[in-house]
C-alpha cells in the first residue's frame, strides 16, 4: 500500500488516529456526559448531509466550522481557512488566492457549492483563478468526504465545500442582529471591515451583508524565488528532454524563433505583485409562514489581485538577477523588454473579477403526508474575470476575459414513513456558457450541461444506521461545429453506523462514483471545427499559470472511482476524536501528463487518462484536561496523510505532505488563549519534473476578550499571530512553490461589535 521508507510517516499518523478508539472505553467510563459546550456542538444541524441530522447522527465523515471557531479561523480564502482541518489542505497560488484540497484532490474534483448550490466562476480550470467566494460572509463551511459527494454532482469525487450564510433567511428572529468587525493584519498591511443585519418584520425576514479589503505586498523571510530550485528544476527537464528518446520533439517549422533567456527579478523580503483590494456583499428578503419560505436574495463580489512577479515567465530558461529589497513603493515585479504590439514586454498581471448572483429558494412542510418536506434552489450567476497585463511604458490591456454565465437549480423532496426508515430524493441542474477570449483562450467557447438525479434512503434497526444512495447524471460539453461530449455517469454510495457504545460509532462506507471529463480536460488547444488537436504548432496557446502548453483529448471516458473508507467517532465525555482510513481506486484517472514534447522552448503537456490510488489515514482526538465551570482547558492532536500514485507507476504530482500537530486552548467565561503548532512533512514522493519540498513547523497563537455591554451585546477583541517562527514555507500543493512561498510572520489585531 505504502513504501517501505514512508512507514514510518504512515505509523506516526496511525498511531495519533487510533488514540480515540483506545481512549473510548475511558470515557465512555466516565458520567459527565453534560458538558455544556459539546453539546451545544452537538446541536448544530449539518446542512449538507441529505437528512436533518448532527454530526453524531448522520453515517457521513463531514467536517463543520462554525460560530467562533470560524471566525477565529477565517481568512481570505477557502483553501487557507481550511488548511488545517483534518484532510484537507491548500493549494495556493500566491497569496491572493488559496484552493482547498481534499485527501489530495483540487480543482474540477471538489466542489465548492454556496447553500448546496454550485458557485460557478472559473476556479477549476486554472489553479491563477480564485473561487468567486468570500469565507469571511460565511456562517459555517461544511467538508464532506467519502461516499455521500455523489449527492453534489458527478466532479465531487473528492470532496465538497458547503458554504452556508443567511442570504435567504428560513426562519424568523426574535430580536435583530448586527455585527460590525475591523481587523487589520501586519503581514501585508491589510485593512479588512465586515459588517451583517439579520432582522424580521411581521412574517418577513431579512439580510444585509458587506466587507471591504484591501492590502500590499506580502512580507517574507528572504527571498521569494528559490533560485537553487529553479536551476534544479531546470536541470531536471533538461536531462528528462535528452534522455527519453521516444517522446517525439516538435521543432519550430520556420527555424526562425530565436528564444534567449527571460530575466526576472527576484525580491528579499517580500512577494512584488501580491497586493489585493475586494469587496462584495449580499441583500437578501424571504416570507416566512407556517409551513414554508419563499425568498431571493443578490449578491456581488468584486476581486482584484495580483499573481507574484516573475510567475508569467517562470520556467522560461528565466535566470534570476538583481535581489530588490523590500521598500514601500514597490508594489509590482519589475520586468520589461520590447513587446511586440509597441509596449514594453509585460511587466505584471492582475486578475479583476466581477460577480454577480440572483439566487431563489424555497421550502414547503406537509402535514397528513407520506412526505416531509419540499425544497427548492435556483441560483443565476454572471460571472467575469480580465487577466489584465500592465506595461513598463504604464500601458494595460486584457489580456484574456473569461466569462461563465448560467444557472444551477437544486430542488429535493424528503419523506419519513417511519422512525426507521427515511429518505430525500432529488433533481439538479446545471447550464452555463463558459468562454474565454484573448491571447491565452487556450478553450474554445463551450456550453456545459448537466442533469442529475440522485437519491438516500435511511435505514435504522437498533444499534445499526444504514445510508444508501445512487445518482445518475448525463453531462455534455457542447463546444460548437459538432464537436461536443456527452456522457453518462452512475453512482453508488452506501454507509454503515453501528453504535458501538454510548456517544461511539463505527462508520463503514463504500462507493462508486463517475465523473464526465470538464472542457479543459477535453478541448485544451483543440480545433472545435475539427474536433482535433491543432495540426500547426504555431496555433498553440500557452498557459501561463502552469507554463505549459496544455493539450485536450476529445476522447476521454468518464473517471470511475470506488472508494472505500473505516473510521470511528467518540462524541461525548471529556475525550471525544474521529478517525478514518480510506482507499480511492480511480479508473481513468484524468491528469496532465509532461510527455517530453517542445515547441518553441515551451514544454507540451496532454491530458491522459490512467487508472490511479488514493489511499490515506487521517484523525484527532480532543482532551478535556480540566473544567472548573468558569475556566476550562482543552488540548487537540490531529494528523492526516495520503499518498497517491498511477497504478503503472509514478507519483500524482502536488500531493500535500503529511502533517501532524496539536492545540492547546485555554479559555474562561469572557476570554480564551490558543497555541496552535502544525508539522509538515517533508514531500519527496515527487512526480514527473517535480521537486521535492522541505518540511516546516507552523506555530500560531490566538486570543480574544469579551467586553459585555447591555443585554446581549458585546465588544470582542482579538489578537492572532501566525507562522510565529518565520518559516520560509514552499507548500507542495502549489503551483508555485518555487518563486512564492507562504506569508512570513504575521499578526491580525481586530475588534468586533456585536449587539
Amino acid at each position: 500500500m505504502f513504501e517501505s521508507g514512508k512507514t514510518h510517516k504512515l505509523t506516526r499518523a496511525i498511531g495519533l488516529a487510533l488514540v480515540p478508539m483506545i481512549a473510548a472505553p475511558l470515557a465512555i467510563a466516565q458520567e459527565d456526559e453534560d458538558d455544556s459546550h459539546r453539546a451545544e456542538l452537538l446541536e448544530e444541524i449539518l446542512v449538507t448531509v441529505p437528512f436533518q441530522a448532527n454530526a453524531a447522527e448522520t453515517a457521513l465523515p463531514i467536517g463543520l466550522l462554525s460560530g467562533e471557531e470560524l471566525r477565529e479561523k477565517v481568512t481570505n480564502t477557502l483553501g487557507e481557512t481550511l488548511r488545517n482541518e483534518i484532510g484537507v489542505n491548500n493549494a495556493s497560488f500566491g497569496p491572493g488566492l488559496g484552493h482547498p484540497v481534499i485527501r489530495g484532490q483540487t480543482a474540477n474534483r471538489v466542489s465548492v457549492l454556496t447553500n448546496s448550490v454550485g458557485i460557478t466562476d472559473a476556479s477549476n480550470l486554472s489553479p491563477d483563478h480564485a473561487e468567486g467566494i468570500e469565507p469571511a460572509l460565511a456562517d459555517r463551511l461544511e467538508v464532506i468526504r467519502g461516499p455521500a459527494t455523489l449527492l453534489y454532482g458527478s466532479g465531487a469525487v473528492g470532496g465538497v465545500v458547503n458554504v452556508i450564510d443567511n442570504r435567504i433567511p428560513d426562519r424568523l428572529l426574535d430580536q435583530p442582529a448586527f455585527f460590525i468587525e475591523q481587523s487589520h493584519n501586519t503581514v501585508n498591511d491589510q485593512n479588512k471591515t465586515v459588517f451583517r443585519v439579520d432582522g424580521s418584520s411581521g412574517d418577513f425576514g431579512f439580510h444585509t451583508s458587506f466587507f471591504r479589503r484591501e492590502s500590499g505586498n506580502v512580507d517574507i523571510p528572504g527571498l521569494a524565488v528559490d533560485e537553487a530550485a529553479v536551476e534544479s528544476l531546470e536541470e531536471l527537464v533538461a536531462d528528462f528532454l535528452g534522455e527519453d528518446h521516444d517522446h517525439e520533439e516538435v521543432h519550430d517549422p520556420e527555424g526562425e524563433h530565436d528564444h534567449e533567456d527571460e530575466e526576472f527579478e527576484n525580491t528579499r523580503g517580500f512577494i512584488s505583485n501580491s497586493s489585493t483590494e475586494a469587496q462584495g456583499g449580499s441583500v437578501g428578503l424571504s416570507w416566512i409562514g407556517q409551513r414554508g419560505f419563499i425568498g431571493v436574495s443578490a449578491n456581488f463580489l468584486d476581486n482584484d489581485y495580483g499573481l507574484p512577479g516573475g510567475t508569467h515567465s517562470h520556467g522560461h530558461g528565466g535566470e534570476a538577477h538583481e535581489v530588490e529589497e523590500h521598500d514601500d513603493e514597490h508594489d509590482e515585479g519589475e520586468e520589461h523588454e520590447e513587446h511586440e504590439d509597441g509596449h514594453e514586454d509585460v511587466e505584471f498581471v492582475r486578475i479583476d473579477m466581477e460577480k454577480t448572483r440572483f439566487d431563489l429558494k424555497g421550502g414547503l412542510r406537509f402535514d397528513n403526508s407520506p412526505f416531509n418536506e419540499f425544497e427548492g434552489s435556483l441560483g443565476f450567476t454572471d460571472y467575469q474575470h480580465g487577466e489584465v497585463e500592465y506595461f513598463a511604458d504604464g500601458g494595460r490591456e486584457v489580456g484574456t476575459l473569461y466569462t461563465n454565465k448560467g444557472f444551477e437549480g437544486r430542488f429535493t423532496l424528503s419523506h419519513d414513513h417511519s422512525p426507521r426508515r427515511s429518505g430525500v430524493w432529488g433533481l439538479q441542474l446545471t447550464d452555463t456558457e463558459f468562454s474565454a477570449i484573448g491571447e491565452e483562450a487556450f478553450v474554445p467557447e463551450s456550453d456545459v450541461n448537466n442533469i442529475g438525479l440522485f437519491g438516500v434512503e435511511r435505514f435504522i434497526n437498533g444499534g445499526f444506521t444504514t445510508e444508501l444512495g445512487v445518482r445518475l447524471d448525463r453531462g455534455s460539453v457542447d463546444a460548437g461545429s459538432g464537436c461536443d461530449n456527452t456522457d453518462n455517469a452512475v453512482s453508488l454510495s452506501g454507509s454503515l453506523l453501528y453504535d458501538v457504545a454510548a456517544g461511539s460509532n463505527l462508520m463503514v462506507g463504500v462507493s462508486r462514483s463517475q465523473r464526465t471529463p470538464t472542457v479543459e480536460e477535453l478541448y485544451s488547444n483543440v480545433d472545435a471545427g475539427s474536433c482535433q488537436v491543432y495540426p500547426d504548432p504555431e496555433l498553440y496557446t500557452l498557459h501561463a499559470a502552469t507554463n505549459l502548453i496544455e493539450i485536450g483529448n476529445p476522447d476521454l471516458d468518464e473517471e470511475t472511482s470506488t472508494n472505500l473508507e473505516v473510521g470511528f467517532r467518540r462524541f461525548l465525555g471529556p475525550i471525544t476524536g474521529q478517525f478514518s482510513l480510506y482507499r480511492n481506486e480511480i479508473d481513468d484517472y484524468v491528469y496532465l501528463s509532461l510527455t517530453g514534447e517542445e515547441f518553441e522552448e515551451q514544454t507540451i503537456a496532454r491530458y491522459l487518462s490512467r487508472n490511479a490510488t488514493f489511499t490515506g489515514v487521517e484523525g484527532g482526538i480532543d482532551f478535556t484536561l480540566m473544567d472548573r465551570g468558569t475556566t476550562a482547558l482543552e488540548l487537540s492532536l490531529f494528523g492526516d496523510l495520503v499518498r497517491a500514485r498511477l497504478d503503472s507507476g509514478g507519483d500524482i504530482p502536488r500531493i500535500p505532505a503529511a502533517k501532524f500537530g496539536g492545540e492547546l486552548r485555554y479559555f474562561g467565561i469572557d476570554w480564551s488563549a490558543h497555541v496552535h503548532v502544525t508539522r509538515v512533512d517533508e514531500q519527496d514522493n515527487a512526480a514527473t519534473l517535480e521537486l521535492p519540498t522541505d518540511g516546516y513547523t507552523v506555530v500560531s497563537l490566538y486570543a480574544d476578550y469579551h467586553l459585555r455591554l447591555a443585554g446581549d451585546s458585546e465588544i470582542k477583541l482579538f489578537l492572532r499571530g501566525d507562522n510565529l517562527l518565520d518559516e520560509e514555507i514552499r507548500n507542495h500543493a502549489s503551483f508555485l512553490k518555487n518563486f512564492a512561498p507562504e506569508p512570513g510572520r504575521s499578526f491580525t489585531l481586530g475588534v468586533r461589535l456585536d449587539f
